[in-house]
C-alpha cells in the first residue's frame, strides 16, 4: 500500500448536546431521560457502576491454542554515518526543462482514482515520529516483516496495517531528518499526521476520512498506540466465538471491545465504528473530558439504567428501539496494563499498555508467544526487483528529492508487478569497514544482498527518474534476446550483466543496469568488492572497478554492453528526446533540484505536455 497523507479534518465538535433554540426530537428525548436517570439515580441511591450491562456478552471459555505462522527475526538496524559527497558522473549538467503542448501519454505513473479494497482488520498504530525502533519491533513482531528485501509489495486482504505518526517533524537536515524519510521510503507504511501527542479521537476521525478517501472498508479495525502490544490471534479468536453467540437480528460488525480504564487499545466491528458518528452529537458532551468510545459506553450503560426503572414495557422497547448501540463485549480485564515484569501476565492477556523499553515489548512478545500473522498476498514470486538507494548523505542535499524519487520507482514497480526495494544500511556500513572507501560502494552490497532472491534485478540510481512507465523490463529483455546474435538460447546461455556506455564517455555509467542472479554475477561481485584501487579513486569508485574487470575475456562474454547507447534505459538529461524510459541526472554538484525538475517534468507529460529537453 502507498498510504495519502490526508489532512487532518475540522473538530465536528462545535454542536451542543442539546443543540440551538430549537430542540430536535431526539434532543428533547435525551434531556427528558438524563433528568429521569438523575432523579432515579438519586432516588436508588446506586451508582451507574454498579449495574451491568444487558448488552454485554457474558464472559466465554478462554481459548488456548493460537494459529500458526511463522516466527519472527528480529534485524538490528544500522545507524547512518556521516561520509563524504555523493560521486556524480562527469561531463553532464543542470537542466531546465522545456516543453510544448502536445499530446496524452499512454500510461500515467500515479493515478487519483482508488480501487476498492476491504480488509477482515485493519490495525491503525498510533506512533511517535521518533520512535523509529518501535516501528520496526511492531513490524516483526506482529507481521514477521524482518526487513525489505523481499517487500509486501500487494497486501492481503485479510491483514492491513498502518501507523498514525504524530509529533514535531524532525528538523531538516538533521540526521533524524534523514533516518525519518528513508524509513519512508523502504517502507511506506506510515503517514504524519499534524497531531503533537497520541489522542483516541483526533485519530479515529482521521480514520475515518481516510478509509472515505481512500475506498477502504473492513469488517473490524483495531487502534492501539506504540507503547502497547497486543496479542492479535486472540482478539480474532474471541471474535469468531462472539460471532456464534449472536442473535439472527445481530450484526457480528456490531461488537466492541475495549477497557473503559483505557485508551490505548480497542477493537470496533465497522457498524460498531459507524454508529460512533451517528451519535456523535450526542455522546460529545455527555462526559467531558473523555474518549468518544468510553462516551458512547457510558450513554449506553445510562440507557440501561432508563430501561431496568421503566414502568412500561412499551416504553422500555420504545427507548430500545431508538438507540441502536454496539454490542460491548466483556472479559474488559485481558485489556491490562504494563506491571514492569512479564510474570505477573496472563497468558490469555489480549492488550499490554505503557511499555515504554524496547527490551520489555520483546520479553512480552515471548511471554505471550505472539506469532506473526501474514499481510502480504499469496502470489507468484517477484522475478524482477527494481532495486535503488535509499541513504541520504549528511549534506542532505538529496532529502527533498529522495522520498520522491523513490514513490517514482516504487508507483512504476507496483504498476508492472515487480517487487521494489530501497536499501540504505548497506551505504551506512561503508563507515564501519576496517578498509575505508566511498560510501557509494554500498550500492555494491547491496546488490549482493538482494540479487539472490530474484531472477533479475534493475538497479536505479537514487537520482535517476522514471519518464516513460510504458516500457515494462519483460520487454526490454526480450527485445535483448531476440537481438542477440544467437537469438534468446544464446542469450539465456551467456548474459548476466546488460549495462550501457554513454556517447563519448570513457567507460560504463552503473547508475543503471541489469543483472542476472547467476553464480558468475557473485563472482564479478565478489571481484569488485575486492578491487581495493578503486576504494576512493574519483570519480568513478565502483563503477571505474567494474569496467575494469569487464575488460577482463573471463568476464566480457557475460555482458550486453549498450555501446554509445543513450536511449534504452540509461539517458542522461542532455541528450533526452521525447518517450525516454528513464533519465538519469548526475550533474557536476547535488542532484537534488535536478531531480525534482524530472519528477516535475513527469507531472507534466501525465497532464498530456510533451518535454522536449532538459537544458543546461
Amino acid at each position: 500500500m502507498a498510504p495519502a497523507d490526508i489532512p487532518f479534518p475540522n473538530n465536528t465538535r462545535s454542536e451542543s448536546l442539546f443543540g440551538g433554540a430549537r430542540l430536535s426530537r431526539r434532543k428533547r428525548t435525551i434531556l427528558v431521560l438524563l433528568l429521569f436517570m438523575v432523579f432515579c439515580m438519586l432516588w436508588f441511591n446506586s451508582g451507574l457502576n454498579q449495574v451491568q450491562n444487558n448488552l454485554v456478552s457474558s464472559p466465554q471459555e478462554q481459548q488456548q491454542q493460537t494459529k500458526e505462522y511463522n516466527n519472527p527475526v528480529v534485524e538490528e538496524v544500522l545507524d547512518e554515518e556521516e561520509e563524504e559527497s555523493l560521486r556524480f558522473e562527469e561531463g553532464t549538467s543542470v537542466e531546465k526543462v522545456d516543453s510544448a503542448e502536445s499530446v496524452r501519454p499512454e500510461i500515467s505513473i500515479e493515478s487519483n482514482r482508488k480501487e476498492p479494497e476491504h480488509y477482515k482488520y485493519f490495525i491503525m498504530i498510533a506512533s511517535r515520529v521518533g520512535n523509529a525502533n518501535r516501528r520496526q519491533l511492531i513490524r516483526n513482531t506482529y507481521f514477521g516483516l524482518q526487513d525489505n528485501l523481499e517487500p509486501c509489495m500487494k497486501r492481503d486482504k485479510g491483514i492491513q496495517y498502518l501507523f498514525w505518526l504524530y509529533g514535531d517533524m524532525p528538523t531538516a537536515k538533521t540526521a533524524e531528518r534523514r533516518a525519518y524519510e528513508t524509513e519512508y521510503m523502504e517502507w511506506n507504511d506510515f503517514v504524519k499526521v499534524e497531531e503533537s501527542a497520541y489522542d483516541q479521537d483526533a485519530l479515529l476521525r482521521w480514520a475515518k476520512e481516510y478509509f472515505k478517501k481512500n475506498n477502504i472498508t473492513f469488517d473490524y479495525l483495531i487502534v492501539q498506540d506504540a507503547y502497547s502490544i497486543i496479542q492479535l490471534n486472540y482478539i480474532q479468536q474471541t471474535i469468531d466465538a462472539e460471532k456464534n453467540k449472536l442473535s439472527e437480528t445481530q450484526s457480528p460488525t456490531d461488537l466492541l471491545w475495549f477497557s473503559p480504564q483505557s485508551k490505548n487499545v480497542f477493537v470496533a466491528g465497522t457498524s460498531a465504528f459507524d454508529k460512533l458518528w451517528e451519535y456523535e452529537s450526542d455522546l460529545v458532551d455527555f462526559m467531558p473530558d473523555t474518549s468518544l468510545v468510553l462516551n458512547l459506553y457510558e450513554f449506553n450503560r445510562a440507557l440501561d439504567i432508563q430501561r431496568k426503572v421503566i414502568d412500561s414495557p412499551t416504553e422500555s422497547d420504545r427507548l430500545a428501539a431508538y438507540f441502536k448501540f454496539p454490542i460491548f463485549l466483556g472479559e474488559q480485564d485481558r485489556f491490562v496494563t504494563w506491571d514492569n515484569n512479564v510474570e505477573t501476565v496472563s497468558d490469555l492477556t489480549v492488550s499490554v499498555a505503557n511499555i515504554y523499553q524496547e527490551v520489555d515489548f520483546i520479553l512480552l512478545a515471548q511471554r505471550l508467544q505472539i506469532l506473526p500473522v501474514p499481510v502480504c498476498k499469496v502470489l507468484d514470486k517477484s522475478h524482477i526487483a527494481v532495486v535503488t538507494s535509499s541513504f541520504i548523505y549528511p549534506d542532505s542535499c538529496m532529502e527533498a528529492a529522495a522520498p520522491p524519487a523513490a514513490d517514482n520507482k516504487r508507483a512504476y514497480a507496483l504498476a508492472h508487478d515487480y517487487a521494489f526495494i530501497a536499501r540504505s544500511t548497506e551505504f551506512a556500513q561503508q563507515a564501519l569497514r576496517v578498509e575505508k572507501r566511498r560510501t557509494v560502494w554500498g550500492k555494491i552490497d547491496a546488490v549482493q544482498k538482494v540479487l539472490p532472491k530474484y531472477d533479475w534485478i534493475f538497479w536505479l540510481d537514487m537520482d535517476a527518474v522514471i519518464m516513460n512507465p510504458q516500457y515494462t523490463l519483460q520487454g526490454i529483455l526480450d527485445r535483448f534476446r531476440s537481438e542477440y546474435p544467437g537469438g534468446p538460447r544464446e542469450f539465456e546461455n551467456n548474459i548476466d550483466l546488460v549495462i550501457a556506455k554513454p556517447t563519448r564517455d570513457k567507460m560504463i555509467n552503473a547508475g543503471v543496469f541489469f543483472m542476472r542472479n547467476t553464480e558468475w554475477s557473485q563472482q564479478f561481485l565478489r571481484e569488485v568488492q575486492q578491487y581495493e584501487k578503486w576504494y576512493n579513486l574519483a570519480p568513478s569508485f565502483e563503477q571505474g572497478a567494474m569496467w575494469e574487470l569487464l575488460q577482463l575475456a573471463k568476464h566480457r562474454s557475460h555482458v550486453l554492453l549498450l555501446e554509445n547507447d543513450d536511449h534504452t534505459f540509461n539517458t542522461l538529461p542532455k541528450r533526452y528526446t521525447p518517450g525516454d524510459f528513464i533519465v538519469h541526472f548526475a550533474p557536476d554538484k547535488c542532484p537534488g533540484p535536478a531531480v525534482l525538475g524530472g519528477l516535475d517534468a513527469v507531472k507534466r507529460i501525465q497532464n498530456g505536455e510533451v518535454v522536449t529537453k532538459f537544458e543546461e
